[in-house]
């Protein structure tokens, strides 16, 4: 009976509980080192800090997977994810302390030698722990596999299996699953795999897919890992014979390598197992974190949008009468039509213009317009010896002050404070199937394009490589580098138009 790997943080409680008991440590540490070690069983104070701490610690620990390859990851890896979960950890202890308005005791002088003490004790338990568990399960490297595969592919197949092992298998050898087997030239092959790689020793062919089943009767094979080529059926009769001997089996789907795509999944789906593919993978539990962050920043957003109604209303009314907001209908994640929110930084017949302001620039085919003196922003006018004088509008949108109010967006949950900018709707009609892509995620305020270049990049396409790139590649920590980048692109007014 085939025993299944247990997911997610639940198969590191050994961790976890290694990383509570050097967080208790450092905590006394940091306490015994202002106050001495006398005062430490009587003070209440103290030990509801601990505990406090253990709780915070624990749900940075599962909201961040802290542990996730933990067993595979080197020294530079393990550190640096250990600081991230300390920052965590001193930030929430902070958060926690004005709460709780916590103040007959100094705790700041208890935590500033507490927390490098636990990123040091940590750090060195959790090394020690990961090669004890390494040589453990190299000890007890006792479920024995068979690798079923054509000569063609012995090569790759059993260099790549051979040396990303970590799940401890003992090879016992290869099968060929060729229609007409060649013995000799398969075991040529295997000779010069043990010559290259020290970890394939003792790995020879043991037997032909005609004689497969009579070879399994008779000997030690707890798994088989069988490699399907991409031209040819899968064995289904093979697989059946296989499982209903007891033996578990691996079937690896060639055919989907040829897929480009960094994301692939096998899930169970509608009563169908199926092969499952995307641009980009997100879990549920790093969607709830994006959501939680999308919240507490379109609160904030939304607070400071008020206030600027109330300066900016009155100094975009009197420039150009008429609504101080501007709302335009935009295309959000996978198609999906909203309203989007934006201070007013054009006159009334702004939208009726833009066709005509287009053609003059020669931009009435481009899929995104982007102009450096655009007439029909409030107060942009050229003087008399050519150069342009800005306006109230120019200033909002070299500031981005007229992005505020998609703050509601993003509390209403259209878009999230990092994402893909939303085309327009006659944009998005005019997309090639390539460009579509940057709109498989929610819509952002700010983005990888923005404080990559932002209007400096008029280039559409490069638009579109930096948003995929976004989409591959993204994780909370590259949506908190965007926003740190956004703070200072602003700042400096880099890319503004």
């Amino acid at each position: 009976m085939y025993r299944r790997k247990t997911g997610g943080w639940s198969q590191h409680l050994d961790f976890m509980t290694l990383d509570l008991l050097c967080l208790e440590v450092s905590m006394i540490l940091g306490f015994a080192m202002h106050f001495g070690f006398q005062p430490l069983a009587k003070n209440r104070v103290f030990w509801s800090l601990c505990i406090a701490a253990g709780f915070i610690d624990l749900m940075i620990m599962v909201l961040m997977d802290s542990y996730h390859n933990v067993i595979h990851r080197d020294s530079f890896q393990e550190l640096r994810m250990l600081m991230t979960q300390t920052m965590y950890l001193t930030v929430g202890l902070v958060a926690f302390i004005f709460m709780m308005h916590v103040n007959n005791l100094d705790i700041f002088s208890i935590l500033m030698p507490s927390v490098p003490f636990y990123a040091l004790i940590c750090f060195n338990v959790r090394v020690l722990w990961r090669e004890q568990l390494r040589s453990r399960l190299h000890m007890k490297n006792h479920t024995t596999m068979l690798i079923l595969a054509k000569t063609e592919r012995l090569q790759d197949l059993v260099v790549r299996m051979v040396n990303h092992n970590y799940d401890g298998y003992r090879f016992v050898g290869v099968a060929l699953l060729d229609d007409e087997p060649n013995v000799p030239e398969a075991e040529e092959k295997m000779a010069q795999i043990r010559r290259q790689e020290i970890k394939a020793e003792g790995l020879h062919v043991v037997t032909v897919r005609d004689e497969l089943i009579q070879y399994l009767v008779n000997s030690w094979v707890d798994e088989i890992y069988l490699d399907t080529p991409s031209d040819q059926d899968l064995p289904v009769d093979l697989i059946n014979d296989i499982m209903g001997m007891g033996i578990t089996v691996h079937v690896a789907i060639n055919s989907m390598d040829k897929i480009e795509a960094r994301n692939k999944n096998v899930e169970w789906l509608c009563g169908q197992v199926t092969f499952t593919t995307s641009l980009g993978y997100v879990s549920g539990r790093d969607l709830l974190l994006k959501r939680i962050m999308d919240i507490a920043g379109g609160l904030v957003g939304s607070a400071f949008t008020v206030l600027l109604a109330v300066i900016l209303g009155p100094m975009i009314y009197i420039a150009s009468p008429g609504p101080i907001f501007f709302k335009q209908q935009r295309i959000g994640e996978n198609g999906r039509k909203f309203w989007m929110y934006k201070f007013r930084s054009m006159y009334m017949d702004a939208e009726k213009r833009k066709q005509e302001v287009a053609a003059a620039q020669g931009q009435q085919d481009e899929l995104m317009f982007k102009m450096e003196h655009d007439p029909r922003i409030i107060g942009q006018k050229q003087l008399p010896n050519g150069k342009w004088k800005k306006g109230i509008g120019g200033w909002i949108r070299d500031l981005s002050l007229d992005e505020f109010p998609q703050f509601f967006n993003v509390l209403k949950g259209d878009m999230s404070l990092v994402g893909t900018r939303p085309p327009t709707v006659d944009e998005w009609e005019r997309y090639e199937p390539y460009h579509r892509g940057r709109m498989s995620t929610k819509p952002g305020i700010t983005g990888l394009w923005q404080v990559s270049g932002r209007s400096k990049i008029r280039d559409f396409d490069k638009v579109v490589q930096l948003d995929r790139e976004y989409i591959e590649n993204w994780s909370l920590i590259l949506d908190w580098k965007i926003l740190l980048r956004t703070v200072w692109v602003v700042i400096t007014r880099k890319g503004a138009m």
